[in-house]
């Protein structure tokens, strides 16, 4: 009798473990297709510069978000904002143009490839870099992409979105007239007809307004803050 007793309790315990096992595979095999992959990658830019960026893969299908931060920072800038990106299935691209810096602890990897080389950094040889950014993405999800971009790489951003036909759409952080005279950004975005974001601080917003006024506003939403002051770029 008691060892009945006792197979029936170790086959009812059996069971429950065999249960909970189940759910623990299930919950792996689900949560790990929400997981993030983060590699640093590189490809180069037209002039040869060799470019560094983090890649946040969730599937490998998904369309790109490519994230250019602001003059004088890194790839780190988006550490946290590229994983809120990438819960909205997107993959991200936060890449590090030639003219950045550091940010937090990470330094601007293509900035240090730069200054071992004789080639620039004028707004033109930024706009390689972004291109390249946009054809390695493109080759990784045969997708249109969404440029992401802060301060002056958020202007270029609305700049080679005119012209660059894989570009679905573009959030520019606090824009502005950064390479006058050779460029004046609100003539060269005037014609850009595809969906635009922009914010800024509440103190920029009359200066950011102005430079996207010539968009059409079937495709433009700018975003002033209405609880404070706010803050410039991906702050």
């Amino acid at each position: 009798m008691q060892k009945q007793r006792k197979h029936r309790n170790l086959r009812r315990f059996s069971k429950q473990l065999g249960f909970f096992a189940g759910i623990v595979f299930v919950s792996f095999v689900f949560s790990s297709f929400s997981a993030i992959r983060i590699n640093t990658v590189h490809f180069n830019a037209a002039d040869g510069l060799r470019i560094t960026a983090e890649e946040y893969i969730v599937e490998t299908d998904n369309p790109y978000i490519l994230l250019f931060h602001e003059q004088g920072s890194s790839r780190g800038e988006f550490s946290t904002i590229a994983r809120r990106l990438c819960k909205l299935n997107y993959n991200c691209l936060a890449v590090d143009l030639r003219n950045g810096g550091k940010y937090g602890y990470v330094s601007n990897e293509t900035a240090r490839q730069l200054r071992e080389t004789d080639l620039e950094a004028g707004p033109g040889d930024i706009e390689m870099d972004i291109e390249a950014a946009i054809t390695y993405a493109r080759e990784k999800s045969k997708l249109p992409v969404v440029l992401f971009g802060s301060g002056a790489n958020g202007s270029l951003s609305l700049k080679v979105a005119l012209k660059d036909s894989s570009v679905r759409a573009v959030v520019s952080l606090s824009p502005g007239e950064y390479f006058m005279p050779e460029i004046k950004i609100q003539d060269a975005i005037s014609n850009l007809k595809k969906p635009v974001f922009i914010s800024s601080s509440k103190a920029e917003f009359p200066y950011v307004s102005e430079l996207a006024s010539g968009i059409d506003k079937e495709y433009v939403s700018l975003f002033e803050p209405k609880q404070g002051a706010g803050d410039r770029g991906s702050r």
